[in-house]
């Protein structure tokens, strides 16, 4: 019997590989032994081969993507050296980046189905892309066995695959799939969402985190998923993508039944400049988005974590502070100011090109100067992205931020912090706990906060 190794090398050991265990139970009924294996970035080369050596795998399959890509393929290579009969399944948004040989097989966009018909052909040929599995019919991916290896780590689900959204950077921008696990009309789908939800409980994630882009765009489903939330005793957070203007009042009426820190919210805002929005294909509504966010900040204890992008077509460096501003007067728990990406098989690849884009050739693939933001402004940007992880992100002392918002705009705030540590050499990273509150001490005296406000 041949022995199959799903390979997952993930970015931090809390991850995990859902596409791995997915294609595992594709091939349940096939004649394989299937062994499950996780590494990290962060572990050397060599140690990876020798526990991968050790496994003897006849065939080991790897999932690509911007984060591990060039680590995957240079460690294909090598251990293909010391493993000359193994053969090697690639799949993954990064996949077209591997060359396919007679002992390397590259399987380009949804691959279950490809890779249920590779092994049943022994692995002798890939087959052509065609139609997947719906995922309606897709097993449902964990066994109980797994909690052995997924306890205390970030357990990924889905519910939906596809968007209703085109946004030209996003990987789903060409997926024209709209396919729901669940048709909640049946009784028996019901039924098994709730089976689907108690197994991935007792599998004691440290986040369950649901991977669909706009999870809300299900309303129904939506609902039921938050009230297994509520209403159980769990031990866990959970993780939702959410679509700010689908929020509805009731929405909030029943989420606010939440405990604290039990459901966390990622709300992709992107920009506030709503021209912007319409030239990305994003359909939103700023004005709609801002009171939603404030009536969840108000009504709710859910973790707001929030995004904006840089780099959109036609937003300049004046359009960026001013979302900046604008969302961070909202108050979110956490504020991610990200640089766009030019992924491959995209729209964005396209227009940045007829821009005049400049970005990196290699993963992460981030944009380095815009038709409207010079490389310098982008590094200030990116600076402040820094800043708001080490000072705002982790919630250590969101009682001064608010306080020093009623006074300054963000940017002035974070312009400030910028100054003290370009003055004394401090990296914007790995800065202990005890430095950062001596550093906001002295920028809450640099700005006049009344002393009572302070920390």
């Amino acid at each position: 019997m041949k022995r199959i190794l799903f390979m997952a090398l993930n970015s931090s050991w809390s991850q995990s590989n859902l596409a791995l265990y997915y294609l595992r139970e594709v091939i349940r009924d096939l004649d394989y032994e299937t062994v499950m294996a996780a590494f990290t970035l962060k572990e050397p080369l060599h140690q990876i081969m020798e526990e991968v050596y050790h496994l003897q795998p006849d065939i080991i399959c790897f999932s690509a993507y911007i984060w591990n890509r060039t680590c995957l393929q240079e460690l294909q290579v090598e251990l293909a050296k010391i493993m000359p009969q193994t053969r090697f399944v690639v799949g993954g948004p990064e996949s077209g980046a591997f060359l396919p040989d007679h002992r390397v097989y590259v399987i380009s966009g949804p691959g279950e189905r490809s890779f249920y018909e590779l092994a049943k052909s022994g692995f002798t040929s890939v087959p052509k892309p065609g139609a997947n599995f719906p995922l309606s019919e897709i097993l449902f991916p964990y066994r109980q066995e797994d909690e052995v290896d997924l306890a205390g780590h970030l357990i990924y689900y889905e519910c939906f695959r596809g968007c209703p959204y085109g946004c030209i950077y996003c990987l789903s921008a060409r997926d024209c799939r709209r396919e729901a696990r669940f048709d909640l009309s049946q009784e028996e789908d019901f039924k098994r969402l709730y089976s689907e939800l108690r197994v991935l409980a007792s599998l004691k994630p440290r986040t369950l985190k649901f991977i669909d882009r706009s999870f809300n765009t299900q309303k129904q489903l939506a609902k039921e998923i938050w009230r297994f939330a509520i209403e159980n005793d769990l031990d866990f957070d959970l993780h939702f993508e959410i679509y700010p203007d689908l929020i509805e009042d009731k929405d909030i009426e029943l989420l606010s039944k939440a405990p604290a820190g039990r459901i966390r919210f990622e709300v992709g805002i992107q920009s506030t400049n709503d021209e912007v929005l319409e030239r990305c294909g994003r359909v939103s509504d700023w004005q709609k988005s801002r009171k939603v966010l404030i009536a969840l900040k108000q009504r709710t204890e859910i973790r707001l974590h929030t995004d904006l992008l840089v780099g959109l077509p036609g937003e300049d460096f004046a359009s960026v502070i001013r979302s900046l501003n604008e969302l961070c007067a909202c108050d979110p728990a956490a504020v991610q100011l990200g640089i766009l990406k030019i992924l491959p098989d995209t729209p964005m690849l396209d227009i940045a090109t007829k821009r005049g884009y400049l970005w990196m050739n290699n993963p992460p693939y981030q944009v380095l100067q815009t038709d409207v933001l010079s490389f310098a402004e982008l590094c200030l940007l990116q600076d402040y992205a820094h800043l708001l992880s080490l000072y705002w992100n982790k919630e250590e002392y969101p009682d001064t931020w608010h306080s020093l918002l009623q006074l300054y705009p963000a940017d002035r705030i974070l312009e400030a912090l910028l100054s003290i540590h370009r003055r004394d050499s401090i990296p914007l990273h790995s800065v202990s706990r005890q430095k950062r509150a001596m550093i906001m001490t002295e920028l809450c005296s640099a700005l006049e906060l009344p002393q009572k406000r302070i920390l």
